[in-house]
């Protein structure tokens, strides 16, 4: 049950921080709990997140059993206001996704049915459908200094992580991959988002919206000749691993990889 795994969380890593209000032992988490308790047993994860949903959420959940097999999942959402949901991890953070980042969800999957409506839905989704899914699996938004954002597009994760680590502490992480959360239940050293800047004039309290009119001039067939964002791994991150205390950490190639020649 997903509700057992939530329970044992640890909420105080800092990747909890936007979501903890959403989580067992938080504010809104005992009388939500409760609520979708009374509809079944066990909490199926559609009625929990409907009673979690906070009123900027623009979306209700379903299960996952209302999407016809003909209809896409994007267009189902689009269409119907409603997003089918399967009893797991995975879209139990997509969910809260939803929570924490309701314009760029909703931006996601407008684009995505616009680019359903105009190709199909084939094998081949196109660069920005590719785009939407790396962001909305294993995204990141960032807020850091020049200095910190150089040294990660250069892949330079010595002078990211050890030279300029003071750097961190100026900075604003917020993820919006729900995949990424998921891996984040169980973490390991080699966890790795997709990141994007977050404008350094953004205040906390808006980064939704800005990032929302940010992705909307970017995912464009044009603007993603340059792909926008790059990898980042995040356990490398200081306060996310204990171990990177050491900078030794940061001397394992199959994790902090050089950038391609």
């Amino acid at each position: 049950m997903i509700v057992d795994v939530l329970s044992r969380l640890d909420t105080r890593r800092p990747w909890w921080s936007p979501l903890r209000a959403w989580l067992p032992g938080h504010t809104h988490w005992d009388a939500a709990s409760l609520a979708a308790a009374a509809m079944n047993a066990p909490i199926p994860v559609a009625p929990l997140l409907n009673a979690l949903a906070p009123a900027s959420c623009p979306i209700r959940f379903t299960s996952q059993s209302a999407l016809p097999a003909d209809m896409a999942y994007e267009q189902f959402i689009g269409q119907n206001g409603e997003c089918p949901t399967r009893d797991n991890l995975h879209d139990f953070f997509n969910g809260l996704c939803w929570f924490r980042f309701p314009k760029v969800k909703t931006l996601f999957n407008r684009i995505q049915c616009q680019q359903i409506l105009r190709q199909g839905v084939g094998q081949r989704r196109g660069v920005v459908r590719d785009t939407i899914t790396l962001l909305d699996e294993g995204g990141l938004f960032l807020q850091a200094p020049s200095a910190l954002w150089d040294a990660i597009e250069q892949r330079d994760w010595r002078r990211a992580f050890v030279k300029e680590r003071a750097l961190w502490q100026q900075t604003h992480v917020a993820i919006v991959g729900h995949a990424l959360l998921e891996k984040c239940v169980n973490p390991y050293k080699a966890i790795t988002a997709n990141v994007i800047r977050i404008p350094s004039d953004t205040p906390t309290c808006d980064i939704d919206g800005v990032m929302a009119q940010t992705l909307e001039n970017l995912l464009t067939e044009e603007q993603l000749q340059a792909k926008p964002h790059c990898p980042l791994p995040v356990m490398g991150i200081p306060g996310w691993d204990a171990a990177s205390e050491n900078p030794a950490f940061y001397d394992d190639p199959q994790v902090f990889r050089p950038p391609r020649p």
